[in-house]
């Protein structure tokens, strides 16, 4: 489940700033681990974090870790909901480095509009109808020679399913006509580094 951790402050402002290097520097370490995918102010005071998709035992200990709730510096409401419908995988809702699987498939071509259209009539097809999809998006280099599927999977054996569906197969093959040549992998996340300034 995704949670959206609304803090209050508890305690006044000189108590809060004296904590926020802690709590910042909290931030940053579950962030570059997964586990938190967006945090910031409040325009009327406290914070918002937004997790990756966490069970309660997971959500239970992140919150703990925190030293604004170590030192009752903020209290915690919590607001969750399961992912589905349109998930960008520009933001990969893994708890932690190594899961999901995200696929790269890049594709040489002379009509890069033309591959991406294609392409996008696989992926429209695996959207709707594939188990443990999450999301894709489609790139065109600034060349216009180029075209990536980037994709995230929940497993291996669910990204490997869709090439016994034949409709899949079909479309996939109508793709492959456009490119000079095509190939692709599967990866897991080894490091998450975010800006650090």
């Amino acid at each position: 489940m995704i949670h959206i951790l609304k803090l209050s402050y508890l305690q006044p402002r000189p108590a809060v700033e004296a904590s926020m290097a802690a709590h910042k520097a909290w931030v940053r370490e579950h962030a570059d681990a997964g586990r938190i995918l967006l945090s910031g102010p409040r325009p009327e005071g406290g914070a918002i974090v937004v997790t990756a998709d966490l069970d309660a035992d997971e959500l239970r200990k992140l919150i703990e870790s925190d030293p604004w709730h170590q030192l009752g510096v903020a209290a915690y409401e919590t607001d969750g909901f399961e992912p589905r419908g349109v998930v960008s995988p520009g933001v990969v809702t893994a708890p932690e480095p190594g899961a999901p699987v995200l696929l790269v498939n890049v594709a040489l071509t002379e009509n890069a509009e033309q591959s991406i259209d294609a392409l996008a009539h696989v992926v429209d097809h695996v959207a709707g109808s594939a188990d443990g999809f999450r999301g894709a998006r489609l790139l065109t280099s600034v060349e216009n020679d180029t075209v990536i599927n980037f994709a995230a999977w929940e497993s291996e054996e669910q990204f490997a399913a869709i090439f016994q569906d034949p409709e899949f197969s079909r479309r996939y093959a109508d793709f492959a006509k456009t490119t000079e040549s095509a190939r692709f992998r599967l990866y897991r996340t080894s490091r998450v580094i975010n800006p650090a300034r």
